[in-house]
Order: structure tokens, then sequence, then C-alpha cells
């Protein structure tokens, strides 16, 4: 047997899979895109909420004009167009996972991490030699970096109009967007520097070496509590149950015990930091905030299903709504009987998403916390998540998180502007303090705590 003849069929054989698997006919994209724009409308609650239908069918159009046959990663592309559109931080678009590490694997990312200030972008770290912690770079491959930002923004799905949470994931995968939807394939990278005005030529990194460096995402499953001489910090990294449970924490006792335990010292400042809380759990978000305000409150105004909607939960149809009646968050909520009663400080940031977001939301309608850091990533009237349903397109393969209740927050406003709860005091730290690791929104927070005490 020629086993050298063997093994180039079989690598052929491997080539010619893995191309067709990840090419799509005219006919097969088609289809995807309107298996995707049937499922949106069916079932996706909040699908107009900050674009109009027109819009979105315009898109669609656009889209299904194109008479080529592509690659799923570019069917991808157009997907994330799409899903960016619908202003839902909750409607998430994937790539199937054998493809993404061929894109992985196959192209080169590249090697710097970065910080995002002002639209500025700044190495954070590097595999380059001529570059340094803290450089400015006005330009890549001949365009700017708020152009640049721009398309990366385009393919990012966030609540409304809402940039922060856009920013901090952006942060975090830069190379791998930057490759995915503007590099095309290049192997190297002309970089401008900002101070100097000189541009230098760097080339890609693989994955891993790039990984070696990269950014660390938030630590989420955490729940903290610590006592200083004039201030109490709290910190809440998550309200996903499971994710708490599976790491050891109970979340209902931890603030049962918590608040007796600031009740019982006679706690006058509480610091509550929930930047990077991505969200979770609607009941323990609400559960937090009986333990701050000190009257009863709402929570929900109400939650919205579609006609198609078929999940749990009692629906009561009316001449305007499909309106959810079984979720506890949409009752008169109680205060805690060891509420805390002392000036309160909350800290957030883009990252702030979600059940966080709703909780950052109604302390803020209540004007109970002087509030410092960032945008929240999530929106301030409410967002579309709860129950989700996972679609598949049937020829790509790509994934789609299509969420299906849209809850309106219970706020003393009545128009929704698309953002998230703004910071009574926003903070924008140097990139020197970033690249140092000081924690300038809680520093700001411990001066204010310093001079009330004088």
């Amino acid at each position: 047997m020629n086993y050298k003849l063997l093994w180039i069929l079989i690598i052929l054989f491997s080539l010619i899979n893995r191309v067709s698997a990840q090419s799509l006919t005219q006919q097969q994209v088609l289809e995807d895109l309107a298996e995707l724009q049937t499922q949106l409308e069916k079932f996706h609650a909040g699908y107009t909420r900050y674009t109009y239908k027109e819009q979105l069918d315009d898109l669609f159009d656009e889209i299904q004009s194109k008479d080529n046959g592509v690659y799923v990663l570019d069917l991808y592309k157009e997907v994330t167009r799409i899903t960016s559109k619908i202003r839902c931080g909750h409607t998430r678009a994937s790539l199937p996972e054998g493809i993404n590490l061929e894109f992985k694997s196959s192209t080169v990312f590249l090697p710097i991490t970065v910080n995002i200030l002002d639209n500025k972008l700044y190495v954070h770290r590097t595999l380059v030699s001529s570059l340094e912690p803290g450089d400015e770079i006005a330009a890549i491959n001949g365009q700017q970096i708020p152009d640049i930002l721009g398309v990366i923004f385009e393919h990012l799905s966030s609540d409304g109009f809402i940039r922060s949470g856009k920013t901090r994931l952006t942060e975090l995968y830069f190379h791998y967007y930057f490759q995915l939807y503007l590099a095309n394939g290049s192997q190297s990278y002309q970089l401008l520097l900002a101070d100097n005005e000189k541009t230098i030529t760097v080339s890609g990194k693989n994955w891993d070496e790039i990984e070696k460096i990269s950014h660390v995402p938030p630590r989420r499953v955490t729940l903290d509590l610590e006592h200083k001489d004039d201030y109490s910090y709290m910190k809440i990294g998550s309200f996903g149950a499971s994710s708490l449970r599976n790491n050891g924490f109970n979340y209902e006792a931890f603030l049962a015990d918590s608040f007796k335990d600031l009740r019982d010292r006679n706690a006058k400042n509480l610091i509550l930091d929930l930047r990077g809380n991505g969200g979770g759990r609607d009941e323990f978000g609400a559960l937090l905030v009986s333990y701050l305000l000190i009257q009863p409150f709402g929570y929900f105004e109400r939650i919205e299903v579609t006609d198609n909607y078929e999940g749990y939960g009692n629906i009561k149809k009316t001449e305007k709504f499909n309106l959810m009646t079984s979720h506890s968050g949409l009752s008169e909520q109680s205060i805690q009987e060891n509420s805390f009663q002392g000036k309160l400080f909350l800290l957030t940031d883009g990252w702030t998403f979600s059940t966080a977001a709703d909780v950052v939301s109604v302390i803020d309608n209540a004007n109970r916390a002087l509030i410092i850091g960032e945008e929240t990533g999530g929106g301030r009237f409410g967002n579309t998540s709860g129950v989700s349903k996972r679609v598949v397109l049937s020829n790509s393969k790509i994934r789609i998180n299509l969420p299906m209740w849209k809850y309106t927050t219970a706020l003393n406003d009545e128009v929704d502007d698309g953002r998230g709860v703004i910071p009574d005091v926003e903070i924008v730290p140097t990139i020197q303090q970033q690249l140092n690791g000081e924690d300038i929104p809680l520093n700001y927070c411990l001066n204010v705590i310093r001079n009330l005490g004088r």
C-alpha cells in the first residue's frame, strides 16, 4: 500500500470537508437569514424597543440582496450587525465552536492588549519591543481609532445606546475583533503612534501567545463584606444563583448576616461595589434593594412577551400588551428589618449589567445613593432578558441567544432614552492610573467619606 499517497488523500479529504463545512450557498444564506428574522419577530419581546421594524427590515433586505455564497464567518459578521442593531445586550450571536477555533488557529493577531479611554487607544501590555505600556496608538493600517471603534461597536450587542459595555468588552478582545471585522487576514500591522506621529510595522502573533498577555475579565463570582473605621465595603460580583452556589456562596444568608452585622455595628457609611457584576437572578436584585431602601418600593413596572410566547408564567392579554403576571418583582417590595439606614455609596462600570443595572436603577430612582464611576452597561429603564430561546441557524449553525421577556423598571420617569444609569460622579482614570492599578472611583469615594467626618 502507498501510505504516502493515502496520507495525502486523507489530508485533501479533510481540507475539502473543512472548506465545504465553512462555505454556504446563496440559498443557504437566504434560508438562515429568513429563519433568524422569523424567530426574532415571533419571540423577541424587545425587538423594536429601540429600532423601528422598518429599519430592521431594510437591514435584512440589504444583506439578503447580496448574490454570492459566503463562508460562515462572513455570514456571522452580518448576523452580528443585525443583533447589534436590535440594541439588546442579551441578544448575542456566537460562531460554531469548530469554526471559531479554526479562525483563531489560522490567523495571527495584533500583539498588544489595550485600554480605551475617551475614544482613544492605549497599549496595556505588548509583545513588541518598540512599544511601551501607555503608548497611544492613533491609527492602525491607516484607519483612525475612532473609526475602528465605530466599526467594532456596530457588531457588539448592548442595551439601547450605551457605549460603556461595548468599550469594556472591546478592551478585553480588541485583538480578536480587529482581526475579525477589520484586518481581513492581515499578517502585519502598521501602527501610527500619537506622541511622535511615527509609524511602526509589527508582525502578528498566534492566539496562544496573545492569550498570555490578555486582560483578566472581572471576577464575577464573589460576595464580600469588610469593615473599616469609618466605612464598610460590600462587593457583590454576581447575582447568578447557580454560579454563586457552585462556588460555595449562600446569597440569602450572606445578605441576612451582612446587614445584621451592619446594624449591630451601627454602620454609618456603606460602599456597595457592583462593578463587574453582569447580573443574574431577578429576585436576588430585588432582595438586595430591600436591604438598602428605607420605604417600600416598586421593582418592575411590567414584563411583556410576544403573542407567540409559550414559556412558563401566567400571561394576561390586554389591549396593548401581553403581560407576565406571576413574577414576584411585579409586586410592591417590602423593606427588610435590618435594612441599612446610613449613607450609601454605589460603584458602577460598563460591566454593571442586567440585574445589577436594575438594582442601580431602582436605587437611583429613590435618590438613595451617591453613584460613582461609569455609566452602567445595562439599561436604566430595563432590558429584554429572562427566559431565552436558543436559536441555531439550520445551515450555518450560528447560535443566537434570543431573550423573550421585556422588562420595564418601576421608575418615576416615563421616557426611555436608551441609556444606562449615569453616575452622579463620572470618573475616567488616566492611562497611567490604570497601568498603576489605582482604583480611582473607590479612592474618590473614600475621600468623600473622610470629608464627611470633618
